[in-house]
């Protein structure tokens, strides 16, 4: 049996696997493996966030907790009710094939081994059941998270730990588009990148105009949008490892006059499930990929076809030109999507949260964290 975790912002998955009929064969798994990393709600007054992302055995309980040197300090019970829950989402999410369609959410196939999904919270031998997306929030400092399955009459818990690790990359990086004002979506939970696992600390950048928004006249092309076309640079000195090319961009996908916010997002998924079906391309667009050392990798998505200047192996600097910025791949408008992954792979790489250097965010109390919603300038 096992539990299997995809993971944290805290954002947690996990899974629990059943390879035979003993609570003592339960195994638990996470992904990303081995350490999760909290980003700052509120930077003035200390408030951390974590997500964690992602057997006949009947499990009775799990519990999550976080602890501080070695000290139990937040808890968390899921009883029958929600592991039987937590299981109906996880078969769900595989009779759908959301599970291979979106593999680099689940570590490419690590995370559950090939074992079946559980419908309950009763595992058979070879069945998982998976627990996603379990949000924490502290003030302080914590260190570790443990999860505790509880199953079998004797009540004997199985647990596993990760490292609970809120550095930034050693890499210190530059503001990857030049000029101001940028305003991004980050990091924050109401966004969509907190929720990915390869994207949990990505930023969205687009440039708004006056009147707040991101287009001239009716955005109906995407030469409509303030930012397309703009110099996309090298964040860092490092060697280009991928410049993904071939991909196809597509009119903005914006919510029209009239448009129920139900229907528009009907629109953009139906549009976004045919993108990532192409792989790579289809997902990340014209991109491209620098390999800064120390397993810290930039990853530039979305650029405009045919605007890449730069090839495998080509040593760069920082600030250097590397293309222009489109809406190639799965994009509703022009953008620069800017992560950095722990490997050379947009998709299947765990998020680093990026260092930034001389940039300044409008309207702060104080530098710190970006979050979305920040209005950015680059310093030259």
């Amino acid at each position: 049996m096992k539990v299997a975790f995809p993971v944290l912002s805290v954002l947690l998955g996990a899974s629990v696997l059943v390879p035979a009929a003993h609570a003592a064969d339960l195994q638990i798994t996470f992904c990303p493996e081995q350490v999760v990393r909290p980003y700052p709600l509120d930077s003035l007054r200390g408030v951390q966030g974590l997500l964690l992302q992602n057997a006949p055995i009947t499990l009775r309980s799990v519990e999550i907790e976080l602890l501080k040197s070695g000290n139990v300090v937040d808890r968390r019970m899921l009883d029958t009710d929600a592991l039987t829950a937590a299981a109906k989402s996880g078969k769900g999410a595989r009779d759908a094939g959301m599970m291979e369609l979106y593999g680099f959410q689940f570590c490419d196939g690590k995370l559950l081994q090939g074992h079946g999904m559980a419908a309950g919270a009763t595992l058979a031998p070879g069945e998982a059941l998976l627990l996603m997306q379990q949000v924490f929030a502290w003030k302080g400092t914590r260190d570790e998270l443990r999860v505790r399955a509880n199953a079998g009459s004797d009540g004997t818990p199985v647990s596993a730990t990760l490292r609970v690790d809120p550095a930034t990359s050693r890499t210190v990086f530059r503001w990857p588009l030049k000029g101001a004002p940028w305003t991004i979506s980050g990091a924050s939970f109401h966004g969509t990148h907190r929720w990915g696992i390869p994207e949990e600390f990505a930023l969205d950048i687009v440039k708004a105009g006056a009147d707040g928004r991101t287009f001239r006249n009716k955005g109906v092309r995407n030469q409509d949008f303030n930012a397309y076309g703009a110099d996309v640079v090298a964040a860092a000195d490092g060697t280009v490892t991928t410049a993904l090319t071939g991909a196809k961009e597509l009119p903005p996908l914006l919510r029209q006059p009239g448009e129920a916010m139900q229907d528009y997002y009907g629109r953009i998924s139906a549009q976004q499930v045919k993108n990532m079906a192409a792989g790579d391309v289809g997902a990340v667009g014209e991109s491209v990929i620098i390999d800064h050392g120390q397993s810290e990798y930039s990853v530039y998505a979305h650029l405009q076809p045919g605007s890449i200047t730069v090839k495998p192996g080509d040593r760069v600097t920082a600030g250097q030109v590397i293309g222009r910025l489109g809406t190639s791949g799965n994009s509703t408008e022009p953008h620069l999507h800017f992560q950095v992954c722990d490997r050379p792979s947009a998709l299947s790489c765990a998020s680093v949260i990026p260092t930034f250097d001389r940039i300044e965010i409008f309207n702060a109390d104080g530098p710190r964290p970006l979050q979305t919603g920040d209005v950015v300038g680059a310093m030259e």
